[in-house]
């Protein structure tokens, strides 16, 4: 079912004309990064920009600097072996005027007890692991931890499952995307009896070779995502994209349909999903599952056909998705990204997208007609 949107949205494209325009000003960013205690200067320390290609190294003298890159308001995260990760989120205005210093400071001896997590160290575990933080789709199939050695696991008393952790970043090799994924773990945890995940961290992308050969791929984990749905919502193009948005209503409304069940379901357009305040910030203000339909087959809809013999999600043509708002409001970035997705939980569909179906933030698809 598409959703149509109202016609009288003239002041709001109008405003996010030049919200998008501030989105993707150029920036430059210049800084050093030292060590906390003796200020001593920190070499070969990985500086990037979260969930994008922008990364950068520090010199011999604890410096580094980005000129005329996109702005993406992310965070600026730090890393370097024995230090602690270091996440800092820089506002654009200040960016160019400023030389910001970093001080790092060293992680504590036996922060991470590998001897006591050792024990849970068996193939159900990383292989639990690796879907959970992969998923189980054609990407996820075609993705490798190359230092899986590197994480640590733990039965985890107060639930039916384990957390895993690890002290260095997990490097991420998505051979059908063509990205090499910098992943810094932040949490994990899996739940052996729902078989859910749980994780967050941080994450850069390096791209394999010439990246336009891997373009078609990218459109294909693009289109239909929650990337896809998020840029589509703050454009207010939900209709023109693909998707449609409804709410669980009690009372009959023009429109609603019913999925199977007894449940009423009204139909929303993006500017009853979306607030904009007076300062130009987006965010979600439903506390409610979102429902999302995508009138479209992802490439990933096929593969999960051959491997399932149920997906969730699936309709005749295209897919079903939600989004569980555990705390509103939900901030999103002014590229369609959620500030903190620990509030969010992600079903239908989109729960078997996980890492490997990410993609860079300045990550742009070709333009792809509708089927």
């Amino acid at each position: 079912m598409h959703v149509p949107y109202p016609k009288n949205v003239c002041s709001f494209i109008l405003s996010l004309f030049f919200i998008l325009q501030t989105a993707t000003a150029q920036v430059s960013f210049t800084g050093k990064v030292i060590d906390e205690n003796n200020d001593a200067a920190i070499p070969n320390a990985t500086v990037y920009f979260n969930n994008t290609t922008i990364a950068a190294e520090t010199n011999a003298q604890g410096e580094f600097s980005f000129h005329n890159i996109r702005f993406f308001n992310t965070d600026v995260v730090i890393i370097s072996p024995g230090y602690e990760l270091f996440a800092f989120k820089p506002a654009a205005a200040k960016m160019g005027s400023n030389k910001f210093v970093f001080k790092m400071r060293k992680k504590k001896a036996g922060s991470l007890p590998k001897d006591a997590m050792e024990t849970a160290n068996t193939p159900a575990y990383r292989q639990a692991f690796l879907q959970g933080l992969l998923g189980i789709t054609n990407e996820a199939v075609q993705s490798t931890v190359s230092n899986l050695k590197d994480v640590y696991f733990d039965r985890d008393t107060s639930f039916e499952g384990f957390i895993a952790t690890a002290d260095t970043t997990l490097i991420v090799v998505n051979k059908l995307c063509g990205y090499k994924m910098y992943y810094n773990l932040v949490s994990f945890y899996y739940d052996t009896y729902t078989r859910q995940s749980y994780f967050s961290g941080y994450c850069h992308y390096e791209s394999l070779a010439d990246g336009s050969q891997f373009q078609t791929a990218r459109n294909h984990c693009y289109f239909g995502s929650s990337q896809h749905f998020y840029r589509s919502l703050i454009a207010n193009k939900l209709y023109q994209e693909g998707f449609g948005v409804f709410v669980k209503d009690t009372v009959p409304a023009a429109g609603a349909r019913h999925p199977g069940d007894e449940d009423l379901y009204r139909p929303l357009t993006a500017t009853q999903v979306l607030w904009i305040d007076s300062t130009n910030n987006y965010s979600i203000g439903i506390k409610d599952k979102l429902i999302i339909q995508y009138n479209n087959n992802p490439a990933t809809k096929n593969y999960l056909r051959t491997v399932l013999e149920y997906i969730d999600g699936d309709l005749k043509k295209g897919i079903e998705a939600s989004i569980e708002i555990k705390h509103a409001p939900v901030e999103l970035t002014t590229i369609g990204v959620p500030v903190d997705d620990s509030e969010l939980e992600y079903g239908g569909f989109w729960s078997y997208e996980k890492l490997a179906n990410t993609l860079p933030l300045d990550y742009q698809p070709d333009p792809k007609p509708l089927k």
